[in-house]
């Protein structure tokens, strides 16, 4: 069963110019509304590689996440994943880049979700992560553009992944 729904940012939710895509906040509205198999409303959450120059302390880790946080109110995305310190993990937080287990491990135990990372459906855009993720972690992953090219499309197919009740 699906639980979680873990979205990169960029180039999958925003553009390089860090507008989202069209279509992306009625998605989101929908996929806040989505329920799992057993009824549970499906848990949102970012999951990003972001980087700080320099040596990862406290501070620059802290950093990053403010830079992040920043990103998200720019673009109006933030409301979607609230409590930021819940529905938000940067790899830089977790000492390794996506797509290492230990980041989607993270996510889920920040979300507080007692579930292994085959109970998340995991969405980006580079095609050499959904496949670690598929083959490797053994979790469900969708690639942006590619198994859908328009937010617009996202929230049927991702209902239907999921098993959410009426898909």
């Amino acid at each position: 069963m699906i639980r979680a729904l873990l979205l990169d940012l960029g180039d999958t939710l925003i553009d390089s110019g860090r507008k989202p895509f069209p279509g992306v906040r009625d998605a989101l509205d929908a996929l806040q509304k989505l329920k799992t198999e057993d009824d549970t409303p499906l848990v949102l959450c970012l999951v990003s590689d972001f980087e700080v120059p320099g040596p990862r302390t406290e501070a620059a880790i802290a950093a990053a996440f403010a830079d992040y946080l920043e990103i998200l109110d720019q673009t109006g995305l933030r409301p979607y994943f609230e409590p930021v310190d819940e529905r938000v993990t940067l790899s830089i937080q977790v000492g390794v880049r996506k797509p290492a287990a230990a980041v989607f491990e993270a996510a889920l135990k920040r979300a507080k979700l007692d579930a292994p990372i085959t109970e998340a459906l995991f969405i980006r855009e580079q095609a050499e992560h959904i496949e670690i993720c598929r083959d490797v972690h053994k979790m469900k992953a969708l690639q942006f553009g590619v198994d859908f090219t328009t937010w617009s499309a996202g929230p049927a197919l991702i209902s239907q992944k999921i098993g959410a009740p009426g898909s």
